[in-house]
């Protein structure tokens, strides 16, 4: 980067607008900045990193202190800088936050910081100005710009404070910094982010490693433990002795089935016996149930030969039924028929009356007649009117779009001037509302970048909490299992003794001395076990605490892997919230800062584009000076439409003189005469039909009477067909012997009787059955006797529970050979792969140890690659440090350390006069000015070597040859001199500050800053 121009406005001492132009200062190569102290000199390095990062060169002073106090309060605070880089030319402006006279009223206004970059390649620098810096790269939003100055140069604020600007006292505070200082200098300078990432990635691989062992062999110890045993010899020991238990178990189990078998015959032969006499028992009391009913079948019996003689009846008790019915009809409907011809009598009277009535009102109806050829006369005269009232009708309509358009005119008129004003006030509320959503977006991308750092710190602790409250958690479910599991394993072991103890005693109440024992087969028993058997529920006693302990135990382990799982969880969320910096503003505060500056801006409403906001204003005022014009055509026209109507009215009065004023409308007149025909015509319907009326009442009254003779026939023709259905009836009975009552009585036997003979049928059949089975029962009970059943069930189930008990100890003495033999093999495979891994882990543990620091030198991996970095920069630091010293001191690291404190980048200086090296903070002032100036030009030359994108074409040194005048004279200034005259050869450029008179004599190009009352003046200076 090398600066061409640089403006200064209200910017520390300087008061007002001044220009450096670098051009003839960088053309000599070596040039400098003098002036008297306090006169503005460091002041030029703070306006070049202002301008670059938004920062002053001393990252202690904030940017906004940096407005000059002795500047018009209406004058704003700026720095433009061009600067060529890579062959391309770039112009950057930045406005500090700094407040200003408001433009309206009294106060200040608050001005957000802002910046541009411009790509102004092709430009003479006297072609730029404020109307000119090219082509916008990034403009107002100040972190993009931040990033694109980043991106241009390949490198940020504080590394050009290291590398391009060397400001007082910092390049000497690197020289005798702490080898942890140094590192942190260097890694801000060299990428070695990969060498974090592998060291990180290694001690990972090699820490989970590592825990999945210590797990492994963890679970191994537990499961012997769950056991009871405490090794593999003990586990093999107790595979033999549950191999011996299981053979005893199964003649136990042989034995007691045989027994079961026996037992469960004897009960079946029982049960069959038993069986036989209930069946003889069950068969004597069916036919005594059956004879008992026989007095009720008799009845049943009689009472349905009967109802079959009433069945016979019944079509001739309904024909006299449907006799009376029908003759009852008939009188219903001989009184309906002599009611209908009274009625009918009556209306033919009333319609005669009313025909007369009508023909009495004859003459009513010619008058209206008269009165409908008058109204058509008049109709006449208003049709020849039509055509002035046509006339008249188009006048007032051309009068009333008139008065519509003058109105339409006037109200346009008024909106457009109306819509032009608000349109002139919208632009310049628009105006404003613009510079401030400017100045919010500013502060508010400001306030988004403290807010995601206090995001990431408050996440990175709520997530560390987390783990903690995780691990105590899982710390504390540990212990509950570990208890839970110590409860169900003695549980498990006192159910297993209890079994073996019940079985053992059940043994021991069968065995017969000199008999042999069902397990271990010896005839001697000196001493069997003692006791009552109480066995019920024992075995499943046994399963259930065996269940239960090996649900705790799985629990357990499931319960230690996921502790081990949240310590490490644990262990990395404390380590990156440690990498983490902590916001230097609370949270909340922040999120409120940024709630109220979106509320704001949000207040503002969208975006406004103010050239279209003018282009429609104009557009608005053309609109208005033509709404103007149209309103005065339309009150002219209004003025002639009002005296055409007029005229036209005078001559449709004269011709409608002779109709009446309420008639003279043709749509009244034409209603007039339709009602009047309409009344006309409903006079004559009226009279029509209350004739016809009169005529039809006439012939109802005659046809009503012809209905009532024929009713009275009719029933006078049913009440003799009901005497003969009688009679037959009559006789009927007696020829059955059952009397009109005794039938009507029968109708429930009559509708049962189908159901009353099957029921005596299916009695006589289930006689005939219940006496077989009788007989057949007393047969095959014969010289049979009741069994005492209750016994020999008990008998049956004792030796069924004996049999249990046996399979029990059988199954849990071979449950448990598998389960020893399974966690034999399961243990025997586990540490075949506990030793496979740690022999492939072996190289992975060494090389994290060895790239970690963990080795004789206690150099990690990061710091050996800085070192070799840093070999480069002591080299090139020599190769100016040696020729300034004449010879005499040379630079060299110091590999030397103490305790566990970072090694390998410690400084030291090997003096050839003594042949010995020596601390570096034994050098005197001019001696370690000398020093330090070298190491930071031999790390600017390493970086830019290294570096594809970092080129320091200028560099800039403040102050610091003071401390030469007193050591060893001119000749010392001189040697430092002639190195820094060799750092311009080529296209470098080398500015120096400083008040010594003797480096202005040496170095007399550049500038002089010169303190005057009303601020600080910059004047150019040239050699010759």
């Amino acid at each position: 980067m090398r600066p061409v121009r640089l403006t200064m406005q209200a910017f520390g001492p300087y008061s007002g607008r001044t220009v450096v132009d670098f051009r003839d200062a960088l053309e000599a190569g070596l040039f400098g900045i003098y002036g008297r102290t306090g006169a503005g000199k460091s002041t030029i390095f703070s306006a070049i990193t202002f301008a670059l990062f938004g920062e002053a060169a001393r990252n202690d002073q904030d940017a906004p202190s940096l407005r000059s106090g002795l500047a018009d309060p209406a004058m704003p605070t700026e720095v433009e800088l061009v600067f060529d880089l890579a062959g391309k030319r770039y112009v950057i402006l930045r406005r500090p936050d700094q407040s200003r006279p408001k433009l309206r009223g009294e106060g200040e206004t608050r001005t957000a910081h802002e910046a541009f970059l411009f790509d102004a390649t092709g430009l003479e620098p006297d072609a730029i100005h404020d109307e000119e810096r090219g082509r916008i790269v990034a403009e107002k939003k100040v972190r993009d710009v931040d990033q694109a100055v980043t991106d241009l140069l390949g490198y940020g604020a504080e590394q050009f404070r290291q590398i391009v600007l060397l400001p007082q006292g910092r390049f000497e505070k690197f020289l005798a910094a702490p080898t942890r200082e140094r590192m942190k200098i260097l890694e801000d300078l060299f990428d070695v982010t990969l060498y974090d990432r592998l060291m990180a990635r290694l001690k990972a691989d090699a820490d989970e490693a590592e825990r999945a062992i210590r797990n492994d062999r963890a679970l191994c110890a537990g499961l012997l433990a769950s056991e009871g045993f405490e090794s593999d010899e003990a586990l093999a020991q107790g595979i033999a002795e549950a191999a011996a238990l299981r053979d005893r178990s199964f003649a136990g189990e042989a034995s007691a089935r045989t027994a079961l078998a026996l037992a469960e015959a004897g009960l079946q032969a029982a049960q069959e016996t038993a069986r036989a006499l209930a069946a003889l028992e069950d068969a004597s009391a069916k036919v005594q149930a059956l004879a008992a009913r026989d007095g009720d079948m008799a009845a049943l019996s009689s009472r349905a030969a009967r109802a079959g003689k009433a069945a016979l009846l019944l079509d001739a008790e309904s024909r006299a039924e449907e006799a009376a019915a029908d003759l009852q009809g008939a009188g219903a409907r001989l009184e309906q028929a002599l009611t209908v011809a009274a009625k009918t009598a009556e209306l033919s009277q009333a319609a005669a009356a009313a025909a007369q009535r009508q023909a009495d009102a004859e003459p009513e109806i010619d008058a209206l007649r008269r009165r409908e050829t008058e109204l058509q006369g008049q109709a006449r005269i208003l049709a020849q009117a039509n055509g002035a009232r046509a006339d008249s009708g188009s006048a007032a309509t051309a009068l009333k779009l008139a008065e519509a358009a003058l109105e339409a005119a006037s109200r346009a008129r008024e909106q457009s001037v109306v819509a032009r004003d608000a349109a002139a006030r919208g632009l310049r509320q628009a105006g404003e509302a613009e510079r401030n959503r400017e100045r919010y977006q500013a502060r508010m991308a400001a306030l988004k970048g403290e807010l995601d750092k206090a995001a990431r710190h408050a996440t990175a602790q709520d997530e560390l909490e987390a783990a903690r409250t995780d691990v105590a958690r899982k710390s504390r479910d540990l212990e509950a299992l570990l208890r839970r599991e110590t409860e169900t394993r003695a549980v498990l072991e006192a159910a297993e003794q209890a079994l073996s103890q019940s079985q053992a005693l059940h043994l021991s109440a069968k065995l017969v001395q000199g008999e042999a024992c069902p397990v271990c087969g010896a005839t001697d028993h000196p001493a069997p076990a003692a006791g009552e058997p109480v066995h019920a529920g024992r075995h499943q006693h046994f399963t259930d605490a065996k269940a239960a302990w090996e649900q705790a135990r799985d629990r357990l382990t499931a319960a230690q892997n996921g502790l081990a799982l949240a310590r490490g969880i644990l262990a990395e969320r404390t380590t990156r919230l440690e990498a983490l910096d902590g916001p230097q503003e609370d949270r909340a505060k922040l999120t409120e800062r940024l709630g109220e500056g979106e509320r704001m801006i949000a207040a503002l409403g969208p975006e406004r584009d103010i050239p279209a906001l003018e282009a429609h204003l104009s557009e608005l005022t053309a609109k208005a000076a033509a709404g103007e014009q149209a309103r005065d055509r339309a009150r002219d026209a209004l003025a002639q439409a009002r005296s055409d109507q007029a005229a036209a009215e005078a001559r449709l009065t004269e011709m409608l003189a002779a109709i009446p004023q309420d008639l003279r409308d043709p749509a009244r007149l034409d209603a007039a005469l339709t009602a009047l025909r309409r009344d006309i015509l409903t006079r004559m319907d009226a009279r029509d039909t209350a004739q016809r009326q009169a005529t039809q009442a006439r012939e109802a009254a005659l046809a009503a009477g012809k209905d009532a003779e024929a009713a009275r026939q009719t029933q006078e023709d049913c009440r003799e067909r009901k005497q003969r259905a009688d009679a037959a009836l009559e006789h009927r009975l007696g020829a059955a012997g059952l009397t009109l009552e005794e039938l009507r009585e029968l109708k429930p036997a009559i509708a049962t009787l189908e159901a009353d003979r099957a029921a005596l049928e299916a009695y006589r059949e289930e006689k005939t059955r219940a006496a077989e089975a009788l007989r057949l029962a007393l047969a095959a009970a014969e010289g049979r006797e009741a069994p005492d059943l209750p016994a020999l069930t008990e008998s049956r189930d004792l030796a069924a529970r004996q049999l249990d008990e046996a399979t029990g100890a059988r199954a849990a003495c071979v449950a448990r050979l598998e389960r020893l033999e399974r966690l034999r093999d399961d243990l025997s495979g586990r540490m075949e792969q506990i030793r496979a891994v740690e022999e492939q882990s072996g190289p992975l543990f060494r090389l994290a140890a060895e790239v970690n620091g963990r080795n004789a030198l206690g150099l990690d991996l990061k710091t050996y690659a800085i070192g070799a970095m840093f070999d480069d920069v002591l080299a090139a630091a020599n190769r100016r440090f040696q020729p300034m010293t004449r010879g005499q001191f040379r630079l060299e690291r110091d590999f030397e350390g103490s305790g566990r404190a970072r090694r390998g980048l410690g400084i030291q200086v090997f003096d050839s006069h003594t042949g010995k090296s020596r601390s570096s903070t034994t050098l005197s002032g001019g001696e370690g000015f000398m020093a330090a100036l070298s190491l930071a030009l031999g790390l600017a030359d390493v970086v830019e070597s290294m570096s594809g994108k970092v080129r320091l074409d200028t560099i800039f040194i403040d102050e610091g040859f003071g401390s030469l005048d007193t050591e060893g004279g001119a000749g010392t200034l001189d040697q430092v001199l002639q190195v820094l005259s060799s750092l311009v050869r080529g296209n470098r450029a080398v500015g120096i500050i400083s008040h010594v008179p003797l480096v202005q004599e040496n170095v007399p190009d550049g500038f002089f800053i010169r303190k005057e009352p009303g601020g600080a003046i910059v004047e150019q200076r040239r050699a010759g």
